[in-house]
């Protein structure tokens, strides 16, 4: 695990006097990059192509003498704070005014900017409003409120724990369609952080404000107190760097071309020209551009170049904002009845029988009480479902639509409403929801898969990448066998107790007495495993006999006793041949409920890369009589290793010790000492020969049993 550790210097309730600006946003990018070194190149590559089309963009407004025309970005502003009441409606409002004169170059105090710099003011004409409606179509005012039992938050991760709710955040909406802005309360004095457009995940974009330098009114604090903390970290959020390059001294710099050379940050407010060790000259550096550490009264320009860079950023990588509805009020129709989404079945299912699960929504004025429910898999027959019901406008209601059936392989199903209340919908647009599923019949007996074929995952397999961040995938960096194996980049999965999962194809044990898996994996570590680390990156293994709806554990590793390099690996790990384990698991307990799954899942602690390969699935027949015994002992008589095997490990069985006939204890162990094949080994090649005893004992009995020992 890497993450900054920050500690909480304010309360909520106690607001915190800043003296200084302080921004995550390039510390957590760093520390993205020191998890994941390939985005170093990816960075630097995307900085060359923003420097390149920046310049062409500049030349070509020149010559054609336009300007950009006005887009508007809905936003979604969510109050994560013990008590979210203190940001008030007026408060955001006053945030969202302020972005808009300071992306249109209208802010007032514009007047302030040095004549020097009037020449160089660029007018993005990017507009923000609070969101009409949210990804549901429900109407909203754009702001969410959220009580939170947590003081403050960490920006490691780029503040990833106040975006979600698992950890006392609130959830993303679609940022696709939204700027999400997170209100809290922001550790170690940082004003706020926010996502350059590469490197973090879809539900983690946005930008992270503390509440006392949000806004202009209510808690926001001098000098932080005009709105422009936002400004600031909007700007990132649209691909600009801090304007001294985030690098001390001359040869940083911040890709722009109309910025001059900076050293270093300015802080507070000094007074103008000032100059440095880089613009040795007056009119010095631009400490009164948004993109410096300056005091908001004393930021006032955003330069031409900036705003082409942000305006490529904004087309090139958040264009989906420019095509959003999120602005736009709902206008309900009469009767308008949509499916809002198919929620079964959906990804892998186990029986070729399903029922089909869909939310059908109300999105008009009228009460819907009735409506057609049509659904078809991939080219196939229409079946219509007739619901009928109560739903006054915007409710929703989950339908259960009639079954159907599958065959092998991927499938498309689309359900859609028609005829709302008997009559033609008054919005067609809305009327249909997707979902896609596979079916494969069972997994035959003995299974092998070395993840050899062109094919990811293969036939039969699933993936569950729950946060649609890293998750398992294919590689031919190593092989325990063959020349592939699949992989966890924990390296790069910069983020804590993030799980994934592989689960194998379905498996029918009937007839069958025992099942055992094997499997080979390799695994590293960043930290030393001396170091004080409370977490590490896992691999847990279950089965599911509900389709994945319950799951019972049979294996877990992590830390030292799973590594298979000791050694901390700073860059990737990729295991050598010497470096993978062949592990095994008793997979018997669970055939007497049926039909089953395999879940290989990886929990991630920003560790580093867990392999595996090889994966056999074999079944055993056992011996009668343990069958009609329940124990064998053997051989016997024996000579060197004695074998006592169970045929379901027993949990009452305190220990098992083996005396000699003079009553000397000769050997014994714990009953939780059994193995995975449910037995006990004693080693007794050097006993002497002769009469021995093996007494079990049980909580409530024992049991004695008498063997020989010979050479």
């Amino acid at each position: 695990m890497r993450n900054f550790t920050l500690f909480i210097l304010a309360s909520l309730y106690v607001i915190p006097a800043f003296a200084q600006r302080k921004c995550g946003t390039e510390e957590a990018m760093q520390q993205l990059i020191a998890s994941n070194p390939a985005l170093q190149k990816i960075r630097e590559r995307k900085e060359e192509h923003l420097q390149e089309m920046t310049r062409s963009i500049k030349q070509s407004r020149a010559l054609m003498k336009t300007v950009y025309p006005t887009v508007t970005i809905p936003v979604v502003v969510h109050i994560v704070l013990r008590n979210p009441a203190l940001v008030t409606d007026e408060q955001v409002q006053s945030q969202i005014d302020a972005l808009n004169r300071d992306y249109s170059a209208s802010a007032a105090d514009i007047s302030n900017i040095p004549a020097a710099w009037k020449g160089r003011l660029g007018d993005a004409q990017i507009q923000f409003c609070l969101a009409q409606r949210t990804p549901d179509d429900n109407p909203t005012n754009g702001i969410e409120r959220v009580t939170t039992t947590r003081n403050s938050f960490s920006v490691s991760n780029s503040a990833s724990a106040v975006k979600h709710v698992s950890s006392g955040g609130a959830d993303a909406w679609d940022s696709n369609n939204y700027l999400n802005i997170w209100v809290c309360s922001l550790s170690d004095n940082y004003l706020g952080i926010a996502t350059f457009p590469e490197g973090y995940a879809a539900n983690e974009q946005g930008v992270v404000i503390t509440y006392t330098g949000f806004g202009t009114t209510g808690s926001a604090v001098a000098p932080f107190n005009v709105g422009r903390t936002t400004v600031h970290e909007v700007g990132h959020y649209f691909s600009l760097r801090h304007i001294w390059g985030d690098e001390s001294g001359c040869a940083a710099d911040d890709g722009i071309e109309d910025t001059p050379k900076q050293a270093n940050y300015t802080y507070n407010c000094p007074p103008f020209p000032l100059t440095d060790a880089c613009s040795v000259d007056s009119p010095g550096i631009m400490f009164n551009n948004f993109m410096d550490y300056s005091d908001d009264a004393c930021m006032l320009l955003f330069t031409s170049d900036q705003v082409d860079r942000m305006r490529l950023s904004l087309t090139e990588d958040r264009a989906s904002l420019l095509s959003s509805n999120g602005c736009v009020p709902l206008n309900l129709l009469d009767n308008d009845a949509q499916i809002l989404s198919v929620v079964s079945p959906f990804g892998q299912i186990c029986e070729n029988g399903f029922t089909p699960s869909v939310i059908l929504k109300n999105q008009g004025k009228n009460t819907l009480t009735s409506v057609k429910i049509n659904y078809i898999v991939d080219d196939g027959a229409i079946k219509t479902y007739n619901w009928t019901g109560s739903l006054t406008a915007l409710k929703t209601a989950t339908v259960q639509l009639d079954a159907g059936t599958a065959e092998e392989g991927a499938h498309i199903l689309k359900a859609y409403t028609v005829s709302p209340n008997g009559i033609a919908d008054d919005d067609v647009t809305n009327d249909t929801a997707w979902t896609t599923f596979q079916y494969y019949a069972d997994g035959s007996f003995p299974y092998a898969q070395g993840f050899e074929g062109s094919t990811f995952p293969p036939t039969g397999w699933e993936i569950k990448n729950y946060d649609n961040s890293y998750t398992w995938e294919l590689t031919s960096d190593a092989a325990s066998a063959g020349t592939k194996s699949i992989v966890m980049h924990n390296l790069a999965y910069n983020t804590n107790d993030a799980i994934d999962d592989i689960l194998s194809p379905t498996f029918n044990p009937a007839g069958h007495d025992s099942v055992f898996l094997f499997f080979d994996v390799a695994a590293a570590a960043f930290s030393s495993t001396n170091s004080s680390n409370a977490v590490w990156d896992s691999l847990q293994i279950f089965t599911t006999s509900d389709c994945g709806q319950t799951l019972d554990s049979l294996y877990k590793k992590g830390g030292a006793s799973f590594l298979t390099r000791k050694q901390p690996v700073t860059t990737e790990f990729i295991p050598t041949a010497s470096e993978w384990r062949r592990d095994s698991v008793n997979l018997t307990p669970i055939i007497k409920k049926g039909q089953f799954r395999v879940v290989f899942r990886n929990i991630s602690n920003a560790e580093n890369n867990i392999y595996l390969d090889n994966i056999n699935i074999v079944t055993k027949n056992t011996l009668p009589y343990l069958k009609e015994k329940g124990i064998t002992i053997g051989p016997v008589p024996v000579v060197n290793q004695l074998y006592i095997s169970f045929l379901e490990a027993p949990n009452d069985l305190d220990y098992i010790a083996i005396y000699n006939t003079l009553g000397q204890l000769v050997t014994k162990q714990a009953g939780s000492a059994i193995n995975n094949n449910n037995r006990f080994i004693f080693d007794l090649v050097n006993e002497p020969n002769g009469i021995y005893f093996v007494k079990l004992i049980y909580r409530n009995n024992v049991k004695t049993i008498k063997i020989t020992k010979v050479n």
